[in-house]
């Protein structure tokens, strides 16, 4: 064939490929992009479909109706919805592999996505799907009508009706109408956010961004330039409240490892700016002068990691703290934490702490850490530094300096703190000195000297504590004071009633974890009260343990005027009156064994749950039970007189039954929920229930007391008893403030007019 008819015969078949290759193209590009989409989809473990695919000669691509779901096993839940995709394909890149980015134009219309971390041990986007990701890079996005949702344990982030246009040619714009940020330790919103865009190679940054009032985004840069390594990086420079802070962050992840490198640095922010914007409910003043931070390594490894902090904070006031300067450096490298200074000044008092330690290399090492540190303070006001740290400021004042170093390692501790104050204020009480030094030991903490000093009185102490796994320790404390209810208040609060002293001395000694103590107390105008007490302590005893250990006490008291002696040793019930007695104690505050005897004698009765205005009584302790010998009271009306017994085998199960010498009524007659408040009155018409028994039963240490009424069924007299009758029992809820719904009314027959005293108890005994 000559070379005229071959040139023919080529050039009419190119003439009729070229109108076949316009016919074929759109079939075969959209399901060659159907075909391309699947594989690679399948190939991360995700699900796609599309509604339609439309591809024109010559003319971008068209998605129509594109869904991505991921799989079950994935490590990230992703499900994203897209109305319309538009792609101006670069096919020269593509069919050649030309250097260029395959994708000239990308237009998403209404995109919805949802990705959120499920599952860390899933399966994970290959390096294949993030090297194709990177290929698939526009040179230009336009992103319309967007809602996205990020999630990551606790933390979200929510973008609503977002639109981004961005190009390698041109500054284009940014906008949404709502960004939220919440997790445990932040959470705010921004609304109608706008700004301008730039991108270039593969870097796209947000600029001009107005957060809220005095926060405004200068620039923030999204790095993935290496999303092929699995490396992105994320900068910002950001003007916060009068200062500026400034933050680079790369992670990669390449080789199921995780690397974080952050850097940030703070200058000169406002807390009171931040306060108010953050919306703290107390106003927080002062200045972040100065903040730097860096961290580089795996987040779910800190103790691996290599980081370092120094911030300066001045002029610092919240609430009622104050501190005028407090500089914080830390650093952490292989594995060693070291603490170059902690520096708190406050006016004229000023602490430093320094020191260093060893991060933990498993959970069981923090019971054995390794630390060596300093501390040294010299501290003039106390009440203003303690309130710093939280305390009321009227508890604490006076002058104190403490010098002192401590190391540990292996459980075993080393070191020394030497303590010195004077004009002291603790807890509102004034000591005029204290001393104390402490030497920290290998296996033990010696109390070498504690010396406290206030006014006459006195308190010294010295002993030892063991470390180890047992806690033993021994010592002995000895306390000399000239007015005891002075310190009895801090408890139960001021005594106004009683101006006279209470002078004290109490000895105690222990010896693993056994105290023995034993002591006098004077009471004014009264005879002294001497005990002793012998039980064991271990540290760590809880109430329940308490309860259930060996007690030995004995109280004498062969005479106290109530009249004269602090409130804390007597019912606030009693106003006057002479209480005597001798009692031992053994067994356990559980199931005691109490032997020996109370009297309380001319007792002037004041409680607004009982009308009562004089008592006079005597119980007598015999083992795990006591009798109530007497009990002779009178109200403005009537003279009551009563005899019982109480049952104390089980402190839990507490019984008191009491029942009169002559009757008592229930002149109760509304039903009443509880019982607030005990009335006695006079009873002239006898048509009333005879109450042949008063039994009160509840828990020693607890409130939920009961008081059962055990009335009478027949007509016989009432010294034949029938204690079978029915009961009534109602639950205790005394509180001081009563009301009539709650009032239980008691009656008895009334004084005899020609007898206008009350009689005395040496003549009430008589009746029994």
């Amino acid at each position: 064939m000559s070379f005229k008819n071959r040139f023919f015969l080529v050039s009419l078949l190119i003439l009729l490929a070229v109108p076949f290759a316009i016919w074929l193209a759109p079939f075969t590009v959209s399901n060659g992009v159907r075909l391309w989409v699947w594989w690679k989809a399948r190939h991360e473990g995700l699900i796609v479909s599309i509604d339609k695919i439309e591809a024109p000669f010559l003319r971008p691509v068209t998605i129509r109706g594109l869904q991505v779901k991921s799989a079950p096993d994935n490590a990230f839940l992703i499900d994203l919805t897209v109305t319309q995709v538009s792609l101006n394909l670069n096919l020269k890149r593509i069919l050649l592999g030309m250097p260029a980015r395959a994708i000239r134009d990308l237009s998403i219309q209404k995109l919805h996505g949802e990705l959120r971390r499920r599952n860390r041990a899933g399966r994970a986007i290959t390096q294949s799907g993030w090297t194709t990701l990177h290929r698939l890079l526009p040179q230009s996005l336009s992103i319309a009508h967007s809602d996205i949702r990020l999630e990551d344990g606790p933390t979200m982030i929510l973008l609503r009706n977002g639109s981004l246009s961005a190009s390698e040619t041109e500054a284009r714009r940014f906008s949404a109408a709502e960004v939220m940020i919440a997790s445990p330790l932040f959470r705010q919103t921004f609304s109608q956010l706008r700004g301008a865009t730039n991108w270039q190679d593969s870097r796209l940054t947000l600029g001009g961004l107005t957060l809220t009032r005095g926060l405004d985004l200068q620039s923030i840069t999204a790095d993935l330039s290496r999303l092929s390594n699995q490396r992105v990086g994320l900068e910002f420079d950001v003007d916060a409240f009068g200062g500026k802070i400034r933050g680079n962050i790369s992670h990669q992840w390449r080789a199921q490892r995780s690397n974080w490198k952050i850097a940030g640095s703070a200058a000169d922010i406002s807390l009171a700016q931040t306060s108010e914007a953050v919306g703290f409910t107390d106003r927080v003043d002062g200045l972040l002068h100065a903040c730097n931070f860096t961290y580089r390594g795996n987040l779910t490894e800190p103790a691996s990691a290599t980081a370092s902090l120094w911030a300066e904070l001045t002029r610092l006031t919240w609430r009622n703290r104050t501190a005028e300067a407090i500089m914080l450096g830390a650093s952490l490298y292989n594995r060693q934490v070291q603490l170059q200074q902690l520096y708190i000044k406050q006016k004229a008092n000023q602490l430093i702490l320094s020191g260093e330690a060893s991060a933990p290399s498993n959970s069981s090492d923090w019971l054995s850490p390794d630390f060596r540190g300093e501390i040294s303070a010299s501290i003039s006001q106390l009440g203003e530094f303690a309130a710093l740290f939280g305390a009321n400021t009227g508890d604490f004042a006076g002058k104190i300096s403490i010098e002192g170093t401590m190391n540990t390692r292996d459980r075993k501790l080393g070191g020394h703190l030497a303590l010195d104050g004077a004009s002291l204020t603790l807890f509102k009480t004034a000591i005029d000195t204290l001393s104390a030094k402490l030497n920290l030991k290998a296996t033990e903490l010696e109390i070498e000297q504690l010396n406290l000093k206030r006014k006459n009185d006195s308190l010294t102490a010295q002993g030892k504590i063991d470390m180890s796994h047992e806690h033993n320790y021994s010592g002995a404390i000895s306390a000399t004071v000239d007015n005891l209810d002075e310190y009895l208040s801090i408890f139960s609060g001021p005594d106004e009633t009683n101006s006279k002293p209470t002078p004290a001395n109490i000895q105690i000694t222990i010896d693993s974890n056994k105290w023995d103590a034993r002591g006098m107390i004077d009471l004014p105008n009264s005879s002294l009260l001497n005990f002793t007490a012998n039980f064991p302590l271990r540290i760590g005893t809880d109430w329940n343990a308490f309860l259930v250990s060996p007690l030995n006490v004995t109280l004498d008291f062969p005479s106290i005027i109530l009249a004269n002696a602090p409130e804390f040793f007597h019912p606030e019930i009693f106003r006057d009156g002479i209480l005597s007695g001798n009692i031992s104690f053994s067994g356990t505050l559980q199931h005691p064994q109490i032997t020996g005897d109370v009297q309380l004698l001319n007792g002037t009765v004041h409680n607004a749950s009982l009308n009562l205005t004089e008592a006079s009584s005597r119980v007598s302790f015999r083992g795990n039970r006591a009798s109530l010998d007497f009990f002779t009271a009178a109200t403005k009306d009537v003279d009551l007189s009563l005899h019982g017994e109480v049952d104390f085998q089980d402190t839990n199960d507490l019984a008191i039954k009491i029942t009169g010498a002559t009757p008592i009524f229930d002149l109760t007659l509304r039903p009443i929920g509880c019982v607030g408040k005990i009335e006695i009155g006079t009873v002239t018409v006898t048509l009333a229930p005879v109450v042949a028994e008063l039994e009160f039963r509840g828990r020693l240490f607890q409130s939920d007391w009961t008081i059962g009424l055990r009335e009478q069924t027949s007509t016989q007299s009432f010294t034949i008893l029938n204690l079978n009758g029915t009961v009534r029992e109602f639950p205790l809820c005394f509180s001081g403030l009563s009301t009539e719904e709650k009032t239980l009314l008691l009656g008895v027959p009334a004084r005899p007019e020609a007898r206008l005293e009350t009689v005395r108890p040496k003549k009430r005994t008589k009746r029994h």
